[in-house]
């Protein structure tokens, strides 16, 4: 007798425990465009303009009702991380960095986004080397919107 119950009472407690992990189906993030609208400074470069606005699909409505969010500033640069007996660069280091501000109602928020990357730098060639920084250039920025959305509709809530 006094077994079954030691039985019994280690299956509910771990069926509390499963249940407290609160294992429910994945929830994709979405991002509500109809509620934001972008502006942007004239430093920031056409190719991000135009990413951004792919994903926000502006609309000729009424933007009293929407949050604005200005584009600051977008920045990517670069440096080269040198070491070993020769001093040669092993890694070259990509710092994207954006910066924006959110127009609500009741306040102005600013907000900086930095994402870094780094690419070896053993052995490449000048061509392949500029390759690479191009690719992860449109990594870090693929990066930055990622986390502007995020960002932007956290601030939402």
């Amino acid at each position: 007798m006094d077994m079954i119950f030691k039985k019994r009472l280690c299956v509910i407690i771990i069926c509390f425990g499963m249940v407290s992990c609160n294992i429910n189906q994945y929830s994709q993030f979405s991002f509500e465009s109809d509620k934001f609208y972008f502006t942007f400074n004239n430093s920031i470069p056409s190719s991000l303009k135009t990413k951004i606005n792919s994903i926000n699909n502006p609309r000729s409505g009424d933007a009293n009702d929407k949050i604005q969010i200005n584009i600051k500033n977008y920045n990517i640069t670069s440096y080269d991380i040198y070491s070993g007996s020769a001093l040669k660069a092993l890694e070259t280091e990509i710092k994207g960095m954006l910066i924006f501000e959110v127009f609500t109602n009741n306040s102005n928020i600013t907000k900086n986004i930095s994402i870094v990357k780094r690419s070896s730098a053993i052995e490449l060639n000048p061509l392949a080397e500029n390759e690479m920084f191009k690719y992860i250039e449109e990594e870090i920025m693929n990066d930055l919107i990622r986390q502007l959305t995020l960002e932007v509709t956290l601030i939402d809530l």
